[in-house]
């Protein structure tokens, strides 16, 4: 039987080199990285493939009911929101505050001088932005729950706050980066990041860059990037916060911010702590009857720091320094098939250190930014240990001139790390220069065209190029219509566990991509109302994708020599607004069609099939009210059928549904919001990735007092 082990095609039964070398390291291998090897859950997956058929036939037409029930609810929600108070909303008048707040796409722009954001030259492509409000409302989840709650990409989560690894149509984890104002968040072992270890509440604002984007952001950016932003508010005094939440299986949040802002200088401190026994019931699919059982060995504790300070230093721009240090203590938890043997269970641990310093400054035509940072992330797990430093640097220059502007910059980057299955003395350094140019045609025609060359001490990378455009088709009646297109090469270098994971994997080349989109974006606006829709079509071709396959008794990683991703993607919003009314709805959705076009061997029954773990189809939905200080919403969350490591065992599809109510109060001047949230209402049985469960029900309450 064809199994992927993530994405890697293997056969029950073949061990990878790991085991040969060590139990442990294998051990660490299956826990801490993203390759992981089933051991008994390959078996029992195996063994259970004809029961979990039989079930999903069974049991289909339940799960179909759940899912039509929620969406029947979510539609009588959204006929109240729009059609019990009509007698009172064309009664009231305009609150031009109101109307023009759109949390997902309002920009408050950080009040410090520099270059303009890189997103300004990719004005042919999607970028979702959510504004310090929208981050507020979750600021005590993780990178991950805002990501699902907010957006129709898919999220692989072996549990609830376990690991959880981000796909951009169809692409591997490894091929999205996340950026902390310019510094890269991705381990440089495994080349990506856990967004479970990324809390919200240390982020002000966020962009996702949807689409290829090496020539804006480095080499990586092949499905898109993610963009976290911190920064000086200069609003002069203190001012702060104190979050705390707590809800089902022993959650606990806690986090405080205190900021001081002067003329010339801004300080800004942030802790926080959060734990959980993740101890739910749920279904043990693997057993006769499936039985509910108490899931076990799934507890998370972590706590974080960090420290920011801003001078303004004259005519050089400001001077900001930043430090963020993360703990995690984790227990792995098990499938549901070793949910009671209690032998196999274990925890990891980690700690992630980031440091940086930047200065930027402009005058009139010119803007300037020089960055360095350095990171230390590590990994222990029983005995065994993966860590890396990693240094960078970078340069950026802009010139604008009327419609016209000339970005450019230089880079460097050094990495070593200290991993015992590496080969010895181990490093790695890079290089690059970017240069961008973009046209703004009196508000009719956007256009830019750019490209970025990396050069690395492990290997080549073919120059990365970018070209976009943008037109305004002149409309009138408050509508606002264009059409956009881009076209961008993209690559990546593999990562150090690709390359010197038990062996020394010289052959491997640079993974390398060419990405074609083009879509159209539609606003509207009239008195209290306002609605905006996008739809995008693109196609990406991916040569040299990297994989781990068996090769006898060891598995090596190899380059498939193409792989196509091509799907569509759309998302809308409408809103009304006036005096103390606000209604908004949203929505976004995702068709993803991702497959092997060229495999190693013509053989190879996973060609032309829809790769592991990607749903075809996902969408969100949500809908919100406001009056008077009080919020109500309730929200879909739809995830597609996806193939398992059997590229023919097939998950089912499922609808969770949540939901909420808040209220924003006053006390002594100074603002608190206090909200109820409940998750997976219907508390629908379902498995993101197989055989490891998901909560049901649960609730969490959140208090925030900002001062």
């Amino acid at each position: 039987m064809a199994f992927q082990l993530q994405g890697i095609p293997c056969n029950p039964g073949t061990v990878p080199a790991a085991v040969k070398l060590s139990p442990s390291i294998w051990g660490f291998l299956q826990s801490a990285t993203a390759i992981r090897w089933e051991g008994e859950d390959a078996k029992a997956e195996s063994e259970d493939l004809q029961g979990q058929n039989i079930f999903n036939r069974t049991f289909g037409k339940k799960r179909a009911m759940k899912n039509y029930f929620s969406l029947f609810v979510f539609i009588c929600v959204v006929a109240v929101h729009l059609f019990v108070p009509v007698s009172s909303l064309f009664a009231q008048q305009r609150d031009t505050a109101k109307a023009n707040r759109l949390d997902s796409v309002m920009v408050t722009a950080f009040k410090k001088q520099g270059p303009a954001d890189l997103k300004r030259f990719s004005p042919g492509t999607n970028i979702i932005s959510y504004s310090e409000e929208a981050v507020k409302k979750m600021q005590s989840a993780t990178l991950a729950d805002f990501i699902k709650a907010n957006n129709a990409a898919y999220i692989k989560e072996y549990g609830r706050g376990m690991n959880a690894f981000l796909s951009i149509r169809g692409t591997s984890s490894s091929h999205t980066t996340i950026d902390w104002n310019g510094q890269n968040m991705s381990l440089p072992t495994m080349g990506q990041a856990d967004l479970s270890h990324i809390p919200l509440y240390f982020f002000d604002e966020m962009d996702i860059h949807i689409g290829g984007g090496s020539a804006l952001y480095g080499d990586g950016s092949i499905g898109g990037t993610v963009k976290l932003k911190t920064g000086a508010k200069w609003r002069g005094g203190h001012s702060g916060n104190i979050a705390l939440s707590a809800g089902s299986y022993g959650s606990l949040f806690t986090g405080a911010t205190y900021r001081y802002s002067g003329k010339i200088f801004e300080s800004r401190s942030s802790v926080l702590f959060n734990k959980s026994r993740n101890n739910y019931t749920f279904e043990n699919n693997t057993k006769p009857g499936r039985p509910v059982e108490r899931l076990n060995n799934a507890a998370i504790s972590n706590w974080g720091v960090i420290q920011e300070f801003y001078v303004k230093a004259g005519l050089l721009g400001t001077f900001n320094t930043s430090v963020m240090y993360l703990d995690f203590d984790r227990e792995i938890q098990p499938s549901v098939s070793l949910n009671d043997r209690p032998e196999t269970h274990n925890s990891i641990y980690d700690n992630n250190l980031k440091i940086s310093a930047l200065l930027e400054g402009s005058t009139a035509n010119l803007s300037w930014r020089v960055a360095s940072s350095f990171a230390n992330d590590l990994e222990r797990y029983k005995e065994d240990t993966i860590s890396a430093n990693r240094v960078m640097a970078s340069a950026d220059l802009e010139y604008k001139i009327s419609v016209f502007a000339l970005r450019g910059g230089l880079s460097g980057e050094y990495i070593k790390p200290f991993v015992k299955s590496y080969i010895a003395d181990r490093e790695e350094s890079r290089a690059g220069g970017y240069l961008m140019a973009k046209l703004d045609g009196a508000g009719l025609l956007s256009a830019s065209v750019g490209a970025r060359y990396i050069y690395s001490s492990s290997g080549t990378l073919p120059i990365m190029p970018i070209v976009n455009a943008r037109l305004r088709i002149p409309a009138g009646g408050g509508h606002s219509i264009y059409i956009r297109g881009s076209w961008s090469g993209s690559a990546k270098i593999p990562s150090l566990n690709d390359r010197y994971w038990g062996g020394n994997h010289i052959y491997l080349k640079s993974e390398k991509s060419r990405s074609l989109e083009t879509g159209i974006n539609w606003g509207w606006y009239e008195g209290v109302w306002s609605a905006s829709a996008f739809v995008t079509a693109y196609r990406s071709v991916v040569n040299d994708w990297i994989r781990w396959l068996p090769a006898g008794e060891v598995w090596r990683p190899r380059n498939i020599p193409e792989v196509l991703s091509r799907g569509v993607e759309a998302g809308g919003e409408a809103n009304y607004s006036a005096n103390q009314i606000v209604v908004s709805l949203k929505g976004s959705y995702a068709f993803t069609d991702i497959r092997t076009v060229t495999p190693l061997w013509a053989e190879d029954p996973a060609k032309g099939e829809q790769l592991a773990y990607q749903p075809k189809n996902s969408w969100r939905a949500t809908a919100s009210s406001e009056y008077s200080g009080f919020t109500l919403h309730i929200s879909l969350n739809y995830t597609g059928k996806r193939s398992t490591l059997d590229i023919y065992d097939i998950l089912p599809s499922y609808t969770l549904t949540d939901g909420g109510i808040s209220y924003k109060g006053k006390l002594k001047n100074n603002e608190y919001v206090a909200g109820l949230v409940f998750k997976n209402i219907f508390n629908v049985s379902y498995q993101n990735v197989k055989f490891y469960a998901m909560p049901g029900f649960n609730w969490l309450i959140n208090f925030q007092y900002r001062f």
